[in-house]
């Protein structure tokens, strides 16, 4: 069965923050929410995104991560 989808933030999580300052005014209200839910999953569910832990569109959710890794602010691995 599938946890959810592991990630790291690019770079480690100061590289992170820094580059959040640097792409900040790439991001949309929305993009701010979800970078905000991940990292609160980095504390709580040791770096995984739980199935069914996002309230948006399948598309909605493939655009954004999408994003974040074009940003380089995340990097995601496999299923777990």
């Amino acid at each position: 069965m599938t946890k959810g989808l592991a990630f790291t933030f690019h770079g480690g999580a100061t590289a992170f923050i820094d580059r959040l300052a640097v792409v900040i005014d790439d991001l949309d209200d929305e993009d701010i929410r979800l970078l905000d839910q991940i990292t609160q999953w980095s504390w709580t569910n040791d770096c995984v995104i739980p199935m069914g832990g996002i309230s948006l569109s399948a598309a909605e959710i493939a655009q954004r991560l999408n994003k974040f890794d074009r940003l380089k602010l995340l990097d995601f691995g496999n299923h777990v």
